[in-house]
């Protein structure tokens, strides 16, 4: 029998506008199954939008949280009223037996509330962990003072007791209160509501105590950098793409560069480019890059480093980057390592350890078999790691016609 299919799909996301990775799949997302001829609303915090036409938007018109007033930001980040009520409002003269609630994002403008008008529709909600915020406070698994990975238990005496945040401990007390509002909200969604994983790795951390109704795992879509794949043995740059931030690795890296004597290439924009660039000016900083320009500098990568600090659930960049022939060396702590490197596309290292990457460095280098080797392969096996566009959009139906399907849902 074929899946049901919903009759509208309301996607729940901080913005509308694309501002993150999070943001981009839920955009993503409304085109895709826009042009399947689902009919898709768009609740968001923020009024402006990337959104295709035909898809219509509900917005509550907020402010980033850091763009507020600290009082009220404080506020709305624990319980956003207005987003709650519009929400709700929004269920009782709309909801029919088929729409289906995918929630992407909501603690930067939307905040815990929106949670609780999805109590009388949870089996047919989804609520996509992009992170890990639906057990960590600070959502990484990460404490940001030792730069070390966190293995504490979410909320537990230490926990609470550790200032693992990146601006201070009161900022951190804030934190695990939102924590406690959110996981409240988040109980009287369950068994009903389902969960979408990045990694099947994910599990373990986000529900290693609880039961937390239905899991499906449904990897990131991604595309190709370049349209043919290259050869990379015969390129030299060795390259960085994405945030540049403490807590991913560039100033290990830039370290390692050194150390390794091989200049890397840093692409991308943050907090900390301008400190990094004056203290290792032998490396080369190109600033963010619109997709074309990235494009155009992947044609000439060798490798791509993602050294990572912490367990992130995916990467964007190094999967768009096998897809194009460019093997990847990458930190032991993301998800991915495990995948890159016994799938013969990379090589691995131990997270944070300077000598580890700058040895991997010497070697991706100047070893031009070896390279070789491991593009041919990432040319090959690259797409076992994400989905396309539309077998993501596949991915997404499937799922919402077994939760339509389900005797609850009806």
């Amino acid at each position: 029998m074929k899946p049901s299919c919903p009759d509208r799909v309301v996607i729940i996301s901080d913005f509308s506008t694309v501002r993150g990775g999070a943001s981009q799949l839920a955009v993503s997302q409304a085109a895709l199954l826009s042009a399947r001829g689902v009919p898709v609303t768009f609740f968001s915090g923020d009024a402006t939008h990337d959104l295709p036409k035909g898809v219509s938007q509900v917005a509550v018109g907020g402010q980033r949280l850091l763009e507020g007033g600290r009082v009220s930001a404080a506020l709305a980040g624990l319980w956003n009223r207005a987003s709650s009520t519009l929400l709700a409002d929004w269920i009782a003269q709309n909801d029919t037996a088929a729409t289906i609630y995918h929630l992407h994002g909501y603690h930067q403008t939307l905040s815990p509330s929106v949670l609780a008008p999805l109590r009388r529709v949870r089996s047919r909600s989804v609520m996509h962990a992009h992170d890990y915020f639906l057990a960590c406070p600070n959502g990484a698994f990460f404490d940001f003072r030792s730069g070390q990975t966190c293995g504490r238990a979410p909320l537990s005496f230490s926990c609470v007791m550790r200032n693992c945040d990146k601006r201070n401990y009161g900022h951190k007390l804030w934190r695990v209160a939102r924590q406690t509002v959110q996981n409240t909200a988040r109980r009287q969604l369950a068994p009903g509501v389902t969960t979408i994983l990045l990694h099947d790795a994910m599990q373990a951390r986000l529900f290693a105590r609880r039961s937390p109704g239905g899991i499906r795992v449904i990897p990131n879509p991604a595309q190709a950098f370049l349209a043919s794949p290259v050869a990379a043995e015969r390129n030299s740059d060795l390259i960085y793409v994405g945030d540049i931030h403490s807590y991913k690795g560039v100033r290990l890296l830039a370290c390692a560069g050194r150390q390794a004597g091989v200049q890397i290439r840093f692409v991308g924009d943050g907090q900390d480019k301008e400190a990094l660039a004056r203290d290792y000016p032998e490396h080369r900083f190109d600033g963010w890059q619109d997709r074309a320009g990235l494009c155009r500098i992947m044609a000439d990568a060798r490798i791509l480093v993602a050294p990572t600090l912490g367990p992130e659930p995916y990467g964007l960049a190094p999967a768009e980057a096998l897809m194009s022939g460019i093997p990847v060396l990458i930190s032991d702590s993301m998800l991915l390592a495990g995948d890159i490197d016994t799938g013969g596309m990379g090589l691995r290292f131990a997270a944070g350890d300077r000598d580890d990457l700058a040895r991997a460095l010497v070697t991706l280098a100047h070893d031009d078999g070896l390279v070789a080797r491991l593009s041919r392969t990432a040319r090959s096996n690259a797409r076992d790691l994400s989905l396309s566009d539309e077998t993501w959009c596949d991915a997404l139906l499937g799922l919402y016609g077994d939760i339509l399907d389900r005797p609850a849902a009806r």
